[in-house]
């Protein structure tokens, strides 16, 4: 170490703040880090760097194992007394374990847990011990939404009648989304009600709200109408997609494909708890395309559709409705003029029958199943042992129910047997047996059930998981990955399926600072943030119910694409619908992870990209590096950027201090690569010009060769009436209007930064370098960047099952050989870190 790492590494001011005094002559709690950089540092061959390193690999081998024996034999005295340590359940988890230990399908639509604080993420993950405190006004929430949870269920009042309602075309209305008293608006017909406005929603006036709590039959006569009529490039509608409809009762939502001109009847069973209301809406990402988004100005398509589809109408409007409306409304093609000739795709809506409350039986049955027919505090015990096992994940031991079968009895007289009893499901509810995983030592079998169980359903176990635990069938590898293999494909793993990659992605991100929305019409317009997210998803499905090996999710040439992200990816190829389908691009440039638009976005700013953001991602979320950073006891002299054309130059320039030299080395190559793709992930030749127009022929503008319509000037006449206000107000413009300003600069014109060739060129401190981005994935996929990635995932996953990041380097060494055993299988590598003593503790 002193003849190839002491030149840098042992002088008084050592190269990236590390010296080599700083691992010390063992690992410890401090010094751990250093080591296992030093190692990763070593196994990549960024250390010595390649351009100064006389390091043979035989002398490489050597020092890696000798690095390697000391962190073994300090992971060996640390695991002796190490125990992860129990951590509070967050709010998704406490919603789906009420609902398992209560047996419901939900906690009720009545949104009971709405009051409840909400749970701080660290680094993505909801799972963090230390962010997911508890305090004495958490336990007043949770009781209080407990309490509104089991009201939903124990019924102690009389039966309530079953009623029925005839919901006629006439009883339906549709809410407004003005504070001010309208009309109600086109889409009143004699026989039934049309959306169009998609932001409204649609009830019944003589069944606006549930009046009692029970089960209910609802059904709704509905249609599609008008799906095509219309170009989808104007309406953001694809006539690929179905017209759909949902259905609201409370936050439990249901949602239907609508055929087209024919009716059909929906039809629903559900418990639904008083108070609850019922509403429909209209889900799509569409009829926003127009204008600054407003649904009115897609009222304006139908003027340019009936001037070339239908004169004689188009005329009579002219004739007979211009002339009656004022100020610049005058204009033949003003939205207001169109309002009852739109033709958008739409669901009709003709009434509905409503039955309820319905009971099998009085109690009900759901009652029943947790107090038997006839609850008596008497027998309090043997009613809330089984409540108590299931909440808490073991065998309830006697006894230990006394105090709470007290409470009960103390508080039968002045409530009756079954709210007394509800106080006491409420008492087992907020102990922490069931607010925390694993508080208390108990079988080792249960343990691993239930953090078995909370990683793959975040819920409590059920009988099938504790049994076979308690039978050892879940003791060796073998067990446990044919158990992993069943569970992943089971209805409950979507919660893992969805949770784990968005948080390990850090998808919550992608919003934070969107792109431009006049740059980027489409992003805002479309949400095509929220499918750059399911694109993300659907990647992580398929890896695993395909069991495909970990490292093709990062450099795989294929990714899930609809006809939105293939307007930002600019391939021609899919169908015009918004199904994500898996697609192979043959560019090299895209696919994976790495081509993905989820992760260039939530890497970029609104206006511009920096290979710093992004390089500093991958190196944490796909690399498993930590980043040095800048030293916090010197001063760095930013240096005069003013003659700089690109980012590159300016990176360039900052780095010229030597302070910031080092550690930019090591992080700017895996930024560089990245830069031909622009803040919505689009690919770009060029830095934009200023002095381009970048709404003409931009496609992921949304807006192709676009002409100007009545509803961009309207909007430009309120926007200049704005800007003067503000300019006489003489308060500054806001942070952007540098970059708006200029020479003939239209609404929805872009110019910003010049118009300069993008170099995505980079070298490592290993030697290997890239000249583009398809090579940069090549190297992605050498042996140093696979294991890295692979650790990557193992570590991210322990720590979304342990609510803490690993640190025992050995082990988590030991899981990366399992999974390598297995060609790094994702789902046999999940079942690796599941056998670990990481996991098993």
């Amino acid at each position: 170490m002193k003849t190839h790492c002491g030149r840098c590494h042992l002088t008084e001011d050592p190269e990236g703040d590390f010296s080599l005094r700083s691992l010390g002559l063992m690992p410890s709690e401090d010094s751990s880090d250093l080591w296992i950089a030093s190692v990763d540092y070593l196994k990549s061959e960024e250390m010595p760097p390649a351009e100064s390193s006389k390091m043979t690999a035989a002398e490489r081998d050597r020092l890696i194992e000798f690095l390697e024996s000391k962190l073994r034999s300090f992971d060996a005295q640390a695991s002796e007394s190490e125990r992860v340590a129990p951590r509070r359940l967050n709010n998704r988890e406490i919603a789906k374990s009420i609902a398992d230990v209560l047996m419901i399908e939900d906690v009720g639509t009545h949104q009971p847990m709405a009051s409840l604080l909400g749970d701080t993420l660290h680094d993505g993950f909801d799972t963090h011990g230390e962010s997911l405190g508890i305090s004495e006004f958490h336990l007043d929430q949770y009781i209080d939404a407990i309490r509104k949870v089991i009201d939903g269920v124990i019924l102690s009042d009389d039966r309530p009648e079953t009623k029925h309602y005839l919901v006629e075309s006439t009883d339906l209305k549709r809410t407004s989304i003005s504070q001010r008293p309208r009309p109600e608006g086109p889409g009143r017909n004699p026989e039934s009600l049309d959306f169009h406005d998609i932001r409204s929603q649609m009830y019944f006036t003589n069944f606006d709200t549930v009046p009692a709590t029970g089960r209910y039959r609802i059904k709704i006569r509905a249609t599609g109408v008008d799906r095509g009529v219309y170009d989808s490039e104007e309406t953001g509608v694809y006539a690929g997609d179905p017209i759909r409809l949902s259905v609201h009762m409370g936050d439990r939502v249901r949602t239907f494909d609508l055929p087209d001109n024919k009716v059909k009847v929906i039809e629903l069973d559900e418990w639904i708890v008083k108070g609850t209301k019922v509403q429909m809406s209209y889900p799509t990402d569409g009829l926003r395309m127009r204008g600054n988004g407003n649904f009115k100005f897609q009222y304006g398509i139908a003027a340019e559709y009936i001037k070339e589809n239908n004169p004689e109408t188009y005329a009579k409007v002219l004739a007979e409705v211009v002339p009656k409306s004022k100020g610049r409304s005058k204009s033949p093609g003003h939205w207001s003029h169109w309002t009852g000739e739109w033709q958008g795709p739409r669901p009709r809506v003709f009434g509905a029958e409503v039955e309820g409350p319905i009971y099998e039986s009085w109690p009900p049955k759901r009652q029943v199943a947790l107090l038997g027919d006839q609850p008596n505090t008497g027998n309090a015990e043997a009613i809330l042992r089984p409540i108590a096992a299931r909440a808490w994940r073991r065998d309830v031991v006697d006894g230990e129910l006394d105090t709470i079968v007290q409470l009960v009895q103390s508080r039968t007289k002045a409530l009756g047997h079954v709210e007394a009893l509800k106080e006491g499901i409420v008492a087992i509810l907020v102990t922490p047996s069931f607010l925390m995983i694993n508080p208390e030592p108990g079988e080792a079998h249960d343990r691993f059930a239930t953090k078995l169980s909370y990683l793959l359903k975040s819920t409590t176990p059920d009988q099938r998981i504790r049994r076979i635990a308690s039978e050892g069938k879940l003791d060796s590898f073998e067990g446990v990955r044919k158990e992993v293999a069943y569970q992943l494909g089971q209805p409950p793993a979507e919660e893992f399926l969805k949770e784990f990659p968005q948080a390990w992605l850090q998808l919550d991100r992608i919003t934070f600072m969107e792109p431009d929305p006049v740059l980027y019409k489409l992003f805002e317009k479309k949400r095509i943030s929220e499918d750059m997210t399911n694109e993300a998803l659907a990647m992580f499905r398929y890896a695993i119910a395909n069991n495909i090996p970990v490292p093709e999710l990062l450099t795989a040439n294929y990714s899930f694409v609809n006809a939105d992200l293939a307007k930002v990816y600019n391939i021609d190829d899919v169908p015009e619908d918004s199904v994500l389908r898996k697609y192979e691009f043959k560019d090299g440039r895209r696919g994976g992870l790495l081509g993905m638009g989820a992760f260039l976005t939530l890497t970029a700013d609104s206006l511009g990209t920096s290979p710093i953001h992004r390089a500093v991602y991958v190196m944490e979320n796909f690399m498993g590096i930590e980043p040095t950073p800048p030293p916090a006891d010197v001063k760095i002299s930013e240096p005069d950027v003013r003659s700089a054309t690109t980012i590159r130059e300016v990176l360039a320039l900052h780095a010229s201090d030597e302070s910031c030299a080092s550690c930019h080395r090591a992080i700017d190559p895996y930024g560089y690569a990245f830069e031909n793709f622009g803040p919505m992930g689009e690919w770009r030749d060029l830095y934009a010009s200023r002095d381009i127009d970048l709404t003409a022929n931009d496609k992921v503008s949304g807006q192709q060769n676009a002409k100007p319509k009545p509803e961009d000037a309207e909007e430009d006449a309120a926007g200049k009436k704005n800007r003067k206000a503000r300019d006489k107000s003489g308060k500054a413009k806001a942070g952007n209007e540098k970059v708006r300003s200029g020479k003939n600069n239209k609404r929805g014109a872009a110019t910003v930064a010049s118009g300069i060739p993008i170099d995505a060129s980079a070298k490592f401190r290993s030697g290997a370098e890239y000249r583009d981005i398809i090579e940069f994935r090549e190297l992605m996929k050498a042996d140093a960047s696979r294991d890295r990635f692979v650790r990557c995932f193992i570590t991210k996953l322990l720590t979304y099952a342990n609510g803490t990041e690993p640190e025992d380097y050995t082990e988590v060494e030991r899981i990366l050989a399992k999974s390598a055993e297995n060609d790094y299988r994702i789902v046999d590598t999940i079942a690796a870190v599941v056998d670990s003593p990481l996991f098993r503790e």
